[in-house]
């Protein structure tokens, strides 16, 4: 074998050899997790609601060192979870509890919770109860999963829930590493949405007395009330700057159409 052959084999060997110790080996399968996936069911299936703290104290050690557990065992985790919010007898006060702390360890899970998560949001069972609903959405922030950001910004810019708007615009704010062209896109839909609202909630007063009630620059100023510090601060963390009102944000956003975050310059 000449030399020149042996140091290539040589070479291809070590090249594998590193290969093979940079690769992470995956986690193997937990064949215990169906088992305590069925005592959560059960927890939650009592009607008295007696397992429910027990409940939450399982979800909260199974999502212990998520980065050791195998990929399909996060999938049957979140499954599992989502079932939380669609079974058992309906938690209202302080016993929903369990809806906020199920959704809270969803997050954990990244886009395998936030499937769940938007599903909870969207079941019918909560439609009127929009404190929880705004932890859902703030919850589904914390995935950082990119497919949930239409599902954010539509809340943002066009629910008729106040505090749905301000929650979902909230949760927009974590989306701090979103590619830079959706992450703008984000950014324009909040000041044109804000813009939209400042100017309803500045028109002048009617002159005419006799003239209808219109009760729009009123509920402009309540969903400004409501949501414009929260988009503000997503606007400064999505941007990496910072401006105090409206027409400031309008104002860099007119100069700076193609802006940059100063972290990715």
């Amino acid at each position: 074998m000449s030399r020149h052959l042996l140091l290539w084999r040589l070479a291809c060997c070590a090249f594998a050899a590193l290969a093979g110790a940079q690769a992470p080996a995956v986690p193997p399968i937990d064949p215990t997790l169906p088992e305590r996936l069925k005592d959560l069911k059960a927890l939650i299936a009592d009607t008295k609601m007696l397992g429910d703290m027990q409940a939450l104290g399982l979800m909260q050690k199974l999502t212990q060192e998520l980065d050791a557990r195998n990929p399909k065992d996060k999938e049957r985790l979140a499954r599992g979870f989502g079932e939380v919010f669609r079974t058992g007898k309906l938690r209202t006060g302080p016993k929903e509890a369990l809806y906020r702390e199920t959704a809270d360890e969803l997050a954990k899970l990244g886009a395998d919770g936030a499937k769940e998560i938007a599903k909870a949001f969207g079941e019918p069972r909560f439609k009127d109860n929009h404190a929880l609903q705004s932890h859902f959405l703030l919850a589904l922030g914390r995935t950082k999963d990119d497919k949930q950001v239409d599902l954010l910004l539509e809340t943002t810019t066009r629910s008729p829930i106040d505090v749905l708007r301000g929650a979902a615009g909230e949760a927009l704010g974590n989306y701090t590493e979103l590619e830079i062209r959706p992450r703008r896109e984000v950014v324009k839909a909040i000041v044109r949405e804000w813009g939209s609202l400042h100017a309803k909630a500045t028109e002048p007063a009617p002159t005419d007395p006799s003239a209808p009630v219109d009760m729009g620059p009123q509920n402009a100023r309540q969903t400004l009330r409501e949501c414009e510090g929260k988009w503000a601060n997503t606007l400064a963390r999505l941007t990496s700057t910072s401006h105090s009102g409206f027409m400031e944000w309008q104002r860099w956003l007119n100069k700076n159409p193609n802006w940059t975050p100063a972290k990715t310059k």
